[in-house]
């Protein structure tokens, strides 16, 4: 391994159109309130394709999309507390990464399978599958999400018309950031350090462990509530699943030069939320999108007494920034 450096009206009526014949399939709405495991209350499941694999995705609401992408080693359910709330004038789309959650993983770790780019085209697949393939959206997304969020704005963003981004500074700023606390994100220099699947061997039937200690370690401040961390880990513990979440790291040296070559010279033009936790990031999510958008319109906001999960940690500090963002 080299060394880092470390036409809304018609969209919106197909999607109704969908999304109605999603609930009769399942039976109805009051069918699709039991929530399965790695859904999201009063939300309807459904699956798109992509590259041959099923991408789950949950969705509710009404009005212009608004994409959510959770992180690692999360699943959707880490906007449980955030998208209902913003479901009444959006319709709001959570999806679960390729490989995590209720998604297929791929046969294969060859590069490309798991980089950013590759990612963004599995959550174009589930807009289009929903309606909104020609229709401009927002996206939103935490941690690996966010990065995703940005290859996806990067990729198309004649189609974007809000960005946010939560805990992730973009692109080749997470390298270096990575670079220069190699101990706070011991988990990168783990995953990337060891033999071809090695890690993923010390990892299996000890994921309470591993997961656990991602979870609650770090800067002071929360974590995910115990329901979550074990939704979580049981996620993590199916099939496929740490290889996935791991492959997402093997890949983002060459993947998030390849974002950020689509950004160079060429910076995002639409209104960019960056949000950090008080205790872990902070500012710096903002400053860095500074470097890949037009400075005027990056807005940054900072979760107060919060760490990493600022979805659960805070989330309606997180639910007004992004109406504010929404409101742009």
């Amino acid at each position: 391994m080299t060394k880092r450096q470390r036409r809304w009206p018609v969209a919106a009526t197909a999607a109704a159109l969908t999304i109605a014949t999603l609930l009769t399939a399942t039976g109805g709405a009051a069918e699709a309130s039991a929530t399965p495991p790695g859904g999201l209350p009063g939300f309807t499941d459904g699956y798109a394709t992509s590259d041959g694999l099923r991408i789950h995705y949950a969705v509710a609401g009404h009005g212009p999309a608004l994409v959510l992408l959770h992180g690692w080693p999360e699943t959707l359910q880490t906007w449980e507390q955030v998208a209902p709330a913003l479901t009444a004038d959006h319709t709001v789309i959570a999806v679960d990464l390729r490989g995590l959650g209720r998604s297929q993983p791929s046969d294969s770790d060859a590069y490309g399978t798991y980089t950013a780019l590759t990612l963004a085209a599995d959550v174009h697949a589930v807009v289009d599958r929903l309606g909104f393939g020609d229709a401009r959206i927002s996206v939103a997304g935490h941690d690996v999400g966010g990065g995703v969020a940005l290859a996806y704005a990067a990729k198309y963003r004649d189609r974007v018309d809000h960005l946010a981004i939560l805990e992730a500074p973009p692109t080749t700023w997470y390298l270096q950031l990575v670079a220069d606390q190699p101990n706070y994100l011991w988990w990168d220099s783990f995953v990337n350090g060891q033999k071809a699947g090695m890690a993923e061997q010390l990892v299996a039937g000890r994921e309470k462990v591993f997961y656990g200690s991602v979870l609650n370690g770090g800067a002071p401040g929360g974590a995910p509530s115990a329901k979550s961390q074990k939704e979580y880990i049981a996620a993590y513990s199916r099939p496929g699943a740490t290889r996935s979440g791991f492959d997402f790291f093997r890949q983002q040296d060459k993947g998030e030069r390849e974002v950020q070559a689509l950004l160079d010279d060429n910076p995002l033009t639409m209104p960019v939320l960056g949000i950090g936790g008080q205790h872990s990031m902070g500012e710096k999510v903002g400053e860095d999108l500074k470097h890949v958008a037009v400075r005027a319109n990056v807005t940054t906001a900072v979760v107060p007494n919060a760490n990493h999960w600022v979805t659960e940690e805070n989330p309606q500090f997180v639910i007004d920034q992004l109406r504010q963002l929404l409101a742009r």
